[in-house]
């Protein structure tokens, strides 16, 4: 009976101390890193479209967008570069994803975060938590996703209504 026990405790020590091959994960997250990071001031738009597959398939963050695909990707990001100064992107978690059958390591990857910035319009500040993920393939991320609060964002860096009110006056 000892001998079962010894034996048990053994194969579930060994079997806890599997790694993991992150090496996938690893590629993948740098390419995701590149393009967070191209919004940041100076932004680097080409960066950003040269990490876009032609094919993505892209949640947005939009209030009943959905998911959007290459050429609505590269508005939306070119209206978060040129509208927005002083981006950084901080206390990033970056998590490996799993497939969500068998839940090991598939390749892709998750980070939450918090975006700073200020709109170049109003001079306004914002700070948003948001989680995003990455699937990508040949150097590109080809399915990607953002989760924040975009209208809320939105709200924040907009123009004061005594400001926009007095404008539309005159």
């Amino acid at each position: 009976m000892k001998n079962y026990l010894l034996i048990a405790i053994t194969v579930l020590f060994v079997s806890c101390d599997v790694k993991q091959d992150l090496s996938l994960y690893n590629t993948n997250k740098e390419v995701a890193q590149k393009m967070l990071m191209s919004y940041a001031s100076p932004t680097n738009f080409e960066l950003f479209k040269s990490l876009i597959h032609e094919e993505i398939e892209h949640q947005s963050p939009m209030y009943g967008v959905g998911k959007i695909g290459y050429d609505k990707v590269l508005i939306d990001a070119e209206f978060y570069m040129t509208n927005f100064k002083d981006v950084t992107f901080e206390d990033a978690i970056w998590l490996p994803g799993v497939d969500e059958t068998t839940l090991t390591p598939d390749g892709s990857v998750r980070v939450y975060g918090t975006w700073k910035g200020v709109s170049i319009a109003t001079g306004k500040s914002f700070s948003l938590d948001s989680y995003h993920y990455f699937n990508a393939k040949e150097g590109k991320v080809y399915e990607s996703g953002d989760f924040f609060d975009a209208s809320g964002m939105m709200i924040a860096v907009a123009a004061d209504e005594a400001v926009v009110a007095e404008e539309a006056a005159e």
